[in-house]
Parts: structure tokens; sequence; C-alpha cells
């Protein structure tokens, strides 16, 4: 099998100055509002407008006055009518954040406009080249469309029957040191393939295993969570742990977490916080060596399962593990097309499809916020993507950071719930009526997709023999899938997204592969950045390719991943088996 890996440079764009071919006298280009080229679905209801200047080289040249025209279409604009906004001439070397000062601007309204400039003498430009902007859905009122998704009760973790654990009776316990060790011996004869060891401890804590240092944390609600199979031995084994509870009075105190050990073969074996642990009260030589005589430590006290007062629920590494889902919607147009325009808010990461082809260029969309203060909505015209007859919608929706349950490591961040969609498709006809396709209970939804996993820390994992072929396409057999849910609103203001979104803007090769241990491969790009890898392949069905990322390398040559704390930064592809595969992620 080959793997082959391009890397997808993304950026987020600022404002791009260039210097168009010069001509003789001043000219206003690069014309910009709300600091954008051209941009759809805007709320502010008095745009900013901008532009440059350029005097073809000559120095010395100045602007001392312009004028603006808006028009509701491009057709009176190229008339010179601006039924909008007439500025007529106006003193000013002002080129940057012009507010519109016409007629007010209703929801849906598109704009045309151009712009001429006065240089130092008074001469005026020509008109400039024209550019564009359209409303959003201004007015809650406009929005017909209802929040979708699928909410989910809490999966158990496996940390759902672990009890917490502490050296003293009740949850408080002074200031200070408390130690915990565990011993077990790995079973005969079975063959050991994973070890994962998953703790939470009030304040923070140090583990280590077999005397070798395994995991940190400085959280009660987030577990940590890291593979330690390499650290195991056959025989005799321990788990020492060291808790520091901060504070100046009695305050809660303990530990909760849980090893667990899977083989080639039968049931994993969980070795939990329980009664079996033992505890003592101060640092001891050599406390964290398996070979370490315990019998004067006292039985760790258990206080209470999971979800117990003082601490609540604690979120570990599988409960951030969440498949992306799936949606779509046929629909009918029934008359000859003017203009179809879409608003769609898929949070946390979404992408739209309209009868099988992607949505504009951008990825990761929409833009972050703090979602219960704001929520940003996106605006696309896809008439050129509609047909009269049958039509489909499909969305993508991964977790971003709105489902985000998360270590301490590299940060711990905010979950807000499960990913939900809004979306309000109006179809204009050239009779002058209007048909309008919302997000609602009649769409259908799976998470039995492809994308089994995604996280912007820990990766993506892809599962081609799971792909629904053709399932944002008219006539795709969806009736397996279930109906899409009402689902409450993020709780903050909608809000028209007004920077501009993250694209793939270049594509880079490696400019080395070395394989620095059998079987695993190290492709160098040459320098750090911001994207993915773009992954061709063939090889059996089944068959899994593991993508790790890190920013530089070790002395042996393999990933250097300390600085990453507790990201994943792992991506898994598993075949088909159908000859060349292509595949790239979506949500990470």
């Amino acid at each position: 099998m080959r793997n082959f890996y391009l890397f997808r440079a993304l950026v987020c764009p600022a404002l791009l100055f260039v210097h168009t071919a010069a001509w003789a006298g001043i000219e206003a280009g690069h014309l910009r509002c709300e600091y954008r080229e051209n941009p759809q679905g805007i709320d502010e209801p008095l745009p900013r407008l901008s532009w440059q200047l350029d005097a073809g080289g000559t120095r010395g040249v100045r602007q001392s006055a312009y004028r603006i025209l808006v028009a509701s279409s491009a057709a009176r604009l190229k008339q010179n009518s601006g039924d909008l906004w007439d500025s007529g001439r106006v003193a000013s070397d002002q080129s940057v954040q012009v507010v519109y000062a016409g007629k007010p601007l209703a929801s849906r309204q598109p704009c045309f406009w151009k712009v001429r400039v006065y240089d130092q003498d008074g001469t005026a430009s020509g008109w400039s080249a024209p550019a564009a902007w359209s409303m959003g859905l201004l007015r809650p009122a406009d929005w017909q469309a209802r929040w979708i998704g699928r909410d989910e009760t809490p999966r158990d973790s496996r940390l759902k029957a672990c009890s917490w654990i502490a050296f003293a009776k009740t949850a408080n316990d002074v200031p200070g040191l408390r130690y915990y060790r565990r011993t077990f011996e790995l079973p005969a004869g079975r063959a050991l393939i994973r070890a994962e060891l998953s703790l939470a401890g009030d304040n923070a804590f140090d583990a280590w295993v077999n005397g070798q240092e395994a995991l940190k944390g400085r959280s009660f609600s987030a577990a940590s969570a890291k593979a330690v199979t390499d650290l195991l031995a056959p025989g005799r084994n321990v788990i020492a742990v060291q808790v520091n509870n901060l504070g100046e009075t009695p305050n809660p105190a303990g530990l909760v977490g849980a090893l667990t050990l899977t083989f080639d073969s039968g049931d994993p074996v969980v070795i939990a916080t329980d009664a079996h642990w033992k505890t003592f009260g101060q640092e001891t030589p050599q406390w964290q060596q398996p070979a370490f005589d315990d019998t004067a430590w006292q039985p760790a006290a258990v206080l209470g399962e999971v979800g117990m007062k003082p601490w609540g629920d604690v979120t570990g590494h599988s409960d951030r593990i969440l498949a992306a889902r799936m949606l779509r919607k046929p629909f009918t147009a029934t008359k000859k097309l003017a203009r179809a325009t879409v608003y769609v808010s898929g949070i946390g990461l979404s992408e739209l499809y309209l009868n099988g082809g992607k949505v504009g260029d951008a990825v990761l969309s929409p833009g972050l916020t703090h979602y219960t203060a704001r929520t940003f909505y996106v605006t696309h015209d896809v008439t050129g993507l509609l047909k009269r007859g049958e039509n489909a919608l499909g969305v993508w929706l991964g977790n971003g950071r709105y489902y985000a349950p998360r270590d301490n490591a590299p940060t711990r961040t905010t979950g807000y719930g499960y990913p939900k969609l809004l979306l309000q498709l109006e179809i204009d006809y050239a009779d002058g009526t209007r048909d309008t396709v919302v997000s609602d209970d009649t769409w259908r939804i799976t998470d039995q997709g492809p994308i089994t996993a995604n996280n912007e820390y820990d990766g993506e994992d892809y599962d081609a023999r799971r792909e629904f072929p053709g399932w944002a396409e008219p006539g795709f057999a969806d009736a397996a899938w279930p109906l899409a849910q009402i689902v409450d609103a993020p709780g903050g203001a909608l809000a028209a997204q007004m920077d501009e979104p993250i694209r793939v803007t270049e594509t880079l090769k490696p400019v080395t592969l070395t394989e620095p241990r059998p079987g695993v491969f190290v492709f160098d790009m040459g320098q750090n950045m911001v994207g993915w890898c773009r992954l061709a392949v063939r090889g059996p069905a089944g068959t899994t390719v593991t993508m790790r990322h890190a920013e530089t390398l070790q002395p042996d040559g393999t990933l250097y991943m300390a600085n990453l704390r507790g990201a994943k930064v792992t991506g898994r592809y598993t075949l088909k088996g159908k000859g060349r595969e292509t595949y790239e992620p979506r949500f990470t």
C-alpha cells in the first residue's frame, strides 16, 4: 500500500492591497463594503464603504472629493441611477469607512455601487468598476427556520463505573499532598494491546506507572488520559498518584479514574478507583515503585460514584468522541428561477451541499463565537446550483468548539451542546413569487456516516466503508434515516458573519520523506503552518492509515509530541478497497 500526503494550508484572510495596472489620472479601485469584497448577507444597517486610489505611479496625487452611487439593481447602476443613494460630490479625502447615508436598507436588499474620485485639481476620474453587497435577514421575524439536530443523553464514559476515593473519610480534607497506590498483575496468557490511564484529581495530580512519569491533571471536572502501554511489564505493576489539595482551609479533595487494559481477545480489564487502592499522608522514598512495601498504608475511603456532589460529572476523552451528523432535505422548485439565496448556520462546523455540489469555498465554517452571546450565519447565492424540478439539500455537521468537552491539556474548552443546524433557502421565481425551504422536523438526519469522530484538537476518523453515495442529491433513499429533532437555539444573538471565511489558499508537497521505524513514514513539509493532510491511497477494504501531526522532530527522526500535551492530533482513514481513494478531513 502506498501513501501520498499533501498539506492543505488554511488562512483567515485579511485585507489584501493590490496595485493594479497603471493608467493616466486618478482612479478608484479595490472596492470594499464592511472590509469585504462583494459581501453577501450583511446585517450592518449603515455599511461602511472603502476604496483604494491608483494614480498610475504618479507621485503627489491625492483625493479631494468623491461621489458614490448605490442602486437597487445592476441595470440601474449602469445607467448611473443611484436610487438607493447618490452622495453627490463630497469634498473629502476620506476613502475608508465612508458610512452609507442613503435610503433605509431592508432585509434581503441587493445593493450595487460604484465610486468616482476627484484629484487635488478637481479633475474627476471615471467611474470605478461596479461592486455589490446584499443585506441579510435583519429581523428575527424574517427567520422561518427552526434549529434542528439530534440531542443525545450523556453517554457512559469509562469513568462512569469509578468512585471518588480520598485519604480522609469525608469529601473535605486539609490542604496538602496525599499519596495513592494500586498494585495489580497483568493476566497471564493474554496479549496486551493497549493500556490507557484516565484520572481526575481535586485540585491537581501527578501520576506514575512503575516509577515512570505517566500523567498530570489540573481539573476535577475533566479527566486527563494517556496511553501507558509501554510502561507496563509482565507480572506486578503499580499506579502511583500524588494529589495536591489546594487552599487554606479544609475543602473537597480526592481522586477518581481508571486504567483500562485491552487485550487481543476477551473483554477489557478495568482497574477503577475503589477500596482496593491504598493511601498515605506523607511522601515515602520509592513509593512509586512496584516493589515498595505499602502494608503500612491505609485503604482509601470510597466517597461515592462519579456524579456525586460536590464534584458533579467528570468528562473523559471518550466523551468528546462524537460522529458527524449528516442531514438532508429534498424539495421541488416549481417555476422558472430568478434567484435563490440560502442563509445557514451549522454549529460547531458545517459544509452545505446542493444537488451534490458543495456550496461556497469556505472550510471550518461558520466562524467561532461564544455561542451563548452570538452565533454566526453565512449567506450564499445558490442560483447556479438550483434547477427547476427536484432538488436536494445536504449538510455535514461537525463538532467544532460547540461540542467540545475536553481535558485541561492543552486548554480546557467550553462545551455548549450537540451540533445543530439553522437553514433558510429562499427561491425567488421570475413571476415575482417566492418559495422558502427551512430546517424543521421533516429533515432526515443520521450519525452513521463515515466521519465517526471529529475534534479540532484530536483529529478526524473517517471510515470510507460507511459512505452514502449520492446522499446530497435528489432521489437518494433516506427512509431509514431518523427525522431530525427541533432543538433549543444556542442562546445568543444570530448575526451575519462579518469576517472572511477560512479557505484553502495553498497546497504544499513534502520536502523530505523518512522511515525512522519500519512502517512509520515521516513527511516533512519544511515549514510550520495551519492546515491538514490530503491522502491518496490504494489498499484492501478495512485497512486503516493513521496520520499524526507535529511541529518538530525528535533526534531519532520521530515526531516530537510532548509540546502538544493532551491533543491527539491524529487522523485515521479506513479504506473501502475500491481502487485509488482520496481523502482530506473536514472538521479538524
